[in-house]
């Protein structure tokens, strides 16, 4: 059974990219734009992995962590990967104190996905990732890694 994906973003092109990519892996990939959207898919889905902007909402929003909060806390076990185009030292703390398992700051290569997921075990491991070797899953982190 393919894994399934949220993917929540308030930009269109990254919805596009991301999902086209995902799918291309045998990913089953829910994207949305919207928290509201965002809920009611969360109603009735349980995910293996949520990438999820930090805002959704304006410059001043922080509904990714809102999202994390709620799905972690119903769903432990569903990788993190938050995203985000205004981040900072103490928004990655903040993302990896509430439960992210991967932060990464835009823009962010479709490459640095999949490797986050190889890593998180939800991805085969290939060998090679964006022409990068890639670690077995459980051996590493992307968290001290720069983006």
């Amino acid at each position: 059974m393919a894994k399934k994906i949220l993917l929540v973003d308030d930009e269109s092109a990254v919805l596009f990219a991301y999902k086209k990519v995902l799918q291309r892996e045998q990913f089953k990939v829910d994207a949305i734009d919207s928290m509201a959207g965002t809920y009611e898919l969360l109603k009735s889905n349980n995910y293996d992995v949520a990438i999820l902007d930090l805002r959704l909402g304006g410059e001043l929003s922080e509904e990714g962590f809102e999202l994390l909060r709620h799905i972690k806390g119903k769903h432990p076990e569903t990788v993190i990967v938050m995203i985000t185009a205004h981040g900072n030292k103490g928004i990655r703390e903040r993302a990896y104190q509430l439960g992210a398992d991967h932060y990464f700051e835009k823009p962010v290569s479709t490459n640095r996905i999949r490797e986050a997921l190889t890593i998180s075990g939800v991805m085969p491991v290939a060998g090679k990732v964006g022409g990068r070797m890639v670690q077995p899953p459980g051996t590493g982190s992307l968290k001290e890694q720069a983006p």
